[in-house]
């Protein structure tokens, strides 16, 4: 059994413990049942581990240093454990050898409280093989999770190889297949450590580099929702591939055509449509029909279709896009949406564009994969710029999980229009607080990469 999945069923048993004592007695054979369970689960592992520890930092929970994905299965309980801890201030939790039935359920019955009341009955009560380590404002970031530098560098050189396939294949000269598959695996490992870290990264939009930019965007975001549904390593390898080479047919298509910066012709644009169908070309040219090429040329053809039949090259209505490609359709719309291009050189905002892609769930988009897309990246995703209501200006660092109206911002300007240094909030945490409105940041001479870089 790997260790996440040790991880995912402490957090469930203990869930199911904390709301057993929130119904039952102590006495009840329904506590004591749940707690059995969770002492047993646990001295199985701590006949492993020294310890089983659980880490709650900005939005993750983290078993054993292993983050805790919230996946569809099991997300109520991680959802609730993560919030219990936040509320209650508590950085780690720990389990030692010879916990026993007894202290558990003392525990439980005091984890169900408010603040003051577990803080005051924790230190009373002498717990000797639960450990709590309360959060500070000072908190540094644990040593497991220093991987912001490593992010960076994997989200560059993945950008690097993209651009040297794209441009290999534009040029008819040889391709790094080796360097393509390696990059991917790195992205998976990084999501899987830090998934919002390597989200924040596409919000770094290059006007002049978009074509190689939104391939790699599209990759990530397409990982990412992947994850979200749980996909297995092997089917995220496929699908973060085949993101990437979703428009390689536009390789075959003149140069001119890809950058020209006013609008397209009727003509210039049916033209532009046949990258769809140049894709599989192209594909069997980078990756030939192994497997991964083989998904990859499919979801190249299928990207523009819609969830209702239409779109893009005409097909037989009652032909499905596959579950891939209506994934890649989602993140295709959402990155192309958000990014300055020469012909939309004001996007949308993140969280309009967000709105207009609930609006056409069931007609351009899968609507459970759009509803889980849309929890994934917030109502108002990374990098986006807000108005709150005491007037000053923020900057969406990082999502609350649970919380998709309420993320961690960065303050930016002060409500006098000044700029602040080093002031974050975390608007769950702040009820007084409150966003007014999504706002472009260009309007403030704000760029949100330089916050991110």
């Amino acid at each position: 059994m790997s260790i996440h999945k040790f991880g995912t069923d402490i957090i469930a048993l203990l869930y199911a413990l904390v709301k057993a004592v929130q119904v039952y007695d102590l006495n009840n054979a329904v506590v004591q049942t749940a707690a059995k369970k969770i002492v047993y689960s646990l001295k199985t592992l701590l006949n492993i581990y020294s310890r089983v520890q659980l880490v709650r930092y900005m939005d993750y929970v983290f078993f054993n240093k292993q983050r805790l994905r919230f996946e569809i299965d099991g997300y109520a309980s991680l959802q609730f454990i993560h919030d219990k801890l936040k509320t209650l201030g508590i950085k780690s939790l720990s389990f030692l050898p010879e916990i026993d039935k007894e202290e558990m359920i003392i525990f439980a019955s005091l984890f169900k409280k408010k603040k003051e009341e577990f803080t005051n009955g924790y230190s009373s009560s002498r717990f000797k093989r639960i450990l709590v380590e309360f959060s500070t404002e000072e908190d540094e970031v644990p040593d497991f999770l220093r991987e912001g530098e490593r992010i960076k560098r994997t989200y560059f050189k993945a950008l690097k190889v993209t651009r040297n396939l794209m441009q290999n294949l534009w040029m008819n000269q040889p391709i790094d297949v080796k360097s393509s598959r390696r990059i991917i695996y790195n992205l998976i490992d990084s999501l899987t450590q830090d998934e919002f870290g390597l989200l924040t990264l596409t919000a770094i939009k290059n006007l002049d580099d978009y074509t190689y930019n939104h391939s790699l965007n599209v990759g990530i975001l397409a990982l990412a929702l992947g994850q979200r549904i749980g996909l297995s390593k092997k089917s995220l390898a496929k699908l973060g591939s085949a993101g990437i080479l979703h428009d390689i047919g536009k390789v075959a298509l003149p140069r001119e055509l890809i950058y020209k910066s006013e609008r397209l012709t009727n003509e210039e644009w049916e033209l532009l449509k046949k990258h769809s169908d140049y894709g599989i070309k192209e594909i069997v040219k980078a990756r030939g029909l192994d497997e991964t090429g083989l998904i990859s040329m499919t979801i190249a053809y299928q990207h523009h279709w819609n969830y209702n039949g239409s779109g893009y090259p005409i097909h037989n209505k009652n032909e499905s896009p596959i579950l891939f490609s209506r994934i890649v359709r989602i993140c295709d719309s959402y990155d192309a949406m958000t990014t300055p291009r020469m012909y939309q050189v004001v996007p949308y905002l993140p969280h309009f564009a967000l709105r207009v892609m609930w609006k056409l769930r069931n007609v351009w988009f899968d609507p459970l994969l759009t509803k889980v897309f849309i929890q994934l990246l917030g109502l108002y995703p990374i990098g986006s710029c807000l108005e709150l209501d005491n007037g000053e200006i923020a900057l969406v660092i990082r999502q609350n999980q649970g919380y998709s109206d309420q993320p961690i911002v960065k303050i930016i300007l002060d409500k006098d229009g000044k700029k602040v240094a080093d002031k974050v909030i975390d608007l769950s945490m702040n009820s007084g607080i409150k966003v007014i409105k999504p706002i472009y940041a260009q309007k403030y001479g704000i760029n949100p990469a330089t916050y991110f870089m």
